[in-house]
């Protein structure tokens, strides 16, 4: 089994409507955030399936045909996924079955997977952290499209895996497979921990499609089931079966006081509202009381109830989470050490606030098994670069770091390139969101200068003298950037950071990279990082690192990955997921 890749099943229970896709972005995150590359496969939308089936057969009885117009279903929610993925940062692409070379044959409307295109997968992982494709759905040798019968994603999610060799997860709206239906016996009903194929057959084709368990029992093929954002799930393999001591999660709302409702704070309000289930917004903290706060790609208006000026709400409202969004030292730092002095738990993006002498007194509550402080979103927005920097650290050590960590001015430079004067680059970059009001630490090159300090914490430990040259891009203009690109060659500005003879030592500087250099392919907002470990291994990481949607996206990251610590209730009692078939 490959570990560093995995096959999330969406179904049509959890992605019941075009509503339900930032659950799954959340857990396709989840997994990047940890090292994993995904392949998300998609169900239709609820009913989405029926509905065509009907169109279809009123008017044609050619199987194929009809195949091909029920189809458009899974094709629809895939495109979409993969369009809001890439909306929140996230480097996906959608991959449809002809493009995979998901081969079939059989019966139109019941056909069985044969062959997978498994090199040219692989090859677009190398280039994209996600990969979205259609389940249900594949070509038969004549290149038309047949389906692979009712519930056929669960087929197709597992025959990826089996190919690819890699972890299969199918995500379900319960958090694994039970002895009974839990929604009639409910209090009653037994979730199986580890479930064998055997066992599965029998009673678990309620929730997987029975030729999927077919398939994985005659290849020896291990699975998971679960429901999005859970740590508990029904391990399915050879067995022998067990019944789980833990039946349920203890779900209990946090209470959360946002600190800051800008551009990025908004866009943490629009994803913690859309969860009630597991969030209670208790106050919002602003500057300016009469601010319009409407975002109306959400459809969203905060209410005035929630708004208060007073900052230090985040230490007097009965609170669980603070979410700070405000940036600067003053009053961030002293807001947030109380906070957490009140134990409180803090998830932060403000890179100037880690990076300060505030750190000094933050530290140890960013230590331990479930740390209270949070900042992943500090670097590279919505690419989890502290995340796989602090796992390569543990695993084999880093030898180097590479990074595009300024999207304002990747997004300047590439402007400069078009001949575009420094000024009107700049001001195009606030105009989309992608620069502060007062872009000046920007340009100067502090912002990334702060973002490859705290990668050189991550990456080299606490102790490490570092030593720092920083040099932004005032002063570049139109001309010197367009003559750089005719000749071949792409100007950005790159950290980097490197031990050696002790010292660790980091530049912030213009560099004129060659086309073939990963990070000469970052573009606009994006920020992209190279990453050499102590093995050997190179990882390169790349997606949107600036502007509302990516940036919420990582602080939301950080604020389930604190949500699920807290909800464990016997860690011990759960089988771990990368299991290797006995």
């Amino acid at each position: 089994m490959n570990p560093s890749i995995v096959v999330l099943k969406f179904g049509s229970s959890v992605l019941q409507t075009e509503a339900d896709l930032p659950q799954a972005i959340d857990e396709i995150y989840r997994e990047w955030r940890a090292g994993r590359q995904v392949i998300a496969v998609v169900s239709a939308f609820a009913g989405e399936t029926d509905r065509r089936f009907a169109q279809t057969r009123a008017v044609t009885n050619d199987l194929h045909e009809q195949a091909a117009w029920v189809a458009g279903g899974e094709e629809e929610s895939g495109t979409k996924l993969a369009a809001a993925l890439v909306a929140n940062g996230v480097s996906a692409r959608y991959v449809d079955a002809r493009e995979a070379g998901l081969r079939a044959h059989g019966e139109p409307h019941e056909s069985t997977p044969v062959s997978l295109n498994t090199s040219y997968l692989r090859e677009h992982l190398r280039d994209h952290a996600v990969l979205v494709v259609p389940g249900f759905i594949a070509q038969d040798i004549q290149g038309r499209t047949v389906l692979l019968g009712r519930g056929g994603s669960d087929l197709t999610a597992l025959f990826l895996a089996k190919n690819l060799e890699a972890r299969c997860r199918l995500l379900k709206d319960v958090d694994g497979v039970y002895e009974s239906d839990p929604a009639v016996v409910e209090n009653h009903a037994q979730r199986f921990n580890r479930l064998s194929w055997r066992t599965a057959l029998e009673i678990g084709g309620r929730i997987i499609q029975p030729r999927a368990l077919q398939f994985a029992q005659s290849h020896g093929q291990t699975f998971e089931v679960a429901c999005v954002g859970a740590n508990l799930f029904t391990l399915v393999d050879h067995g022998p079966d067990e019944i789980a001591t833990v039946l349920h999660e203890n779900i209990q709302p946090l209470r959360v006081v946002l600190l800051g409702l800008g551009t990025v704070g908004l866009g943490v309000y629009a994803h913690l509202i859309r969860r009630p289930d597991l969030f209670e917004v208790v106050r919002v903290v602003v500057r300016d009381l009469d601010k319009p706060r409407r975002i109306d790609e959400a459809n969203l208006e905060v209410p005035k109830a929630l708004l208060s000026t007073d900052a230090w709400a985040a230490v007097t409202e009965p609170a669980d989470l603070v979410i700070e969004t405000i940036g600067g030292l003053e009053p961030a730092g002293e807001i947030v050490h109380a906070a957490l002095l009140r134990g409180r738990a803090v998830v932060t993006a403000n890179k100037a606030l880690i990076a300060s002498r505030w750190w000094e007194k933050l530290s140890r509550f960013a230590a331990g098994k479930q740390p209270l402080l949070k900042f992943g979103a500090a670097v590279g927005g919505a690419v989890p670069v502290l995340e796989t920097i602090n796992a390569l650290a543990r695993q084999s050590g880093v030898v180097q770091v590479r990074a595009i960590l300024n999207g304002t001015c990747n997004f300047i430079l590439d402007a400069l390139e078009q001949r575009i004067d420094f000024d009107t680059a700049v001001a195009s970059a606030q105009a989309n969101g992608f620069a502060e009001a007062d872009p000046h630490d920007d340009l100067v090159g502090l912002d990334a200068a702060r973002k490859l300090e705290l990668i050189a914490r991550a990456a080299f430990g606490e102790a490490s003298h570092f030593e720092l040259n920083v040099r932004g891009i005032v002063g570049v203009t139109a001309s010197q950037a367009a003559l750089v690109r005719e000749e071949g060659l792409s100007l950005k500005l790159v950290g980097s950071c490197e031990r050696s003879e002790g010292h660790v030592r980091g530049v912030v500087k213009l560099h004129e990279l060659a086309e073939s250099d990963f990070l000469a392919g970052a573009r606009a907002e994006q920020n992209r990082a190279e990453i050499v470990a102590g093995n050997g291994q190179v990882v390169r990481l790349a997606g949107k690192g600036a502007g509302r949607w990516p940036t919420a996206l990582s602080i939301l990251g950080d604020v389930h990955e604190y949500l699920r610590g807290r909800r464990i209730t016997n860690q011990d009692e759960q089988v771990q997921p990368a299991v290797v078939n006995a």
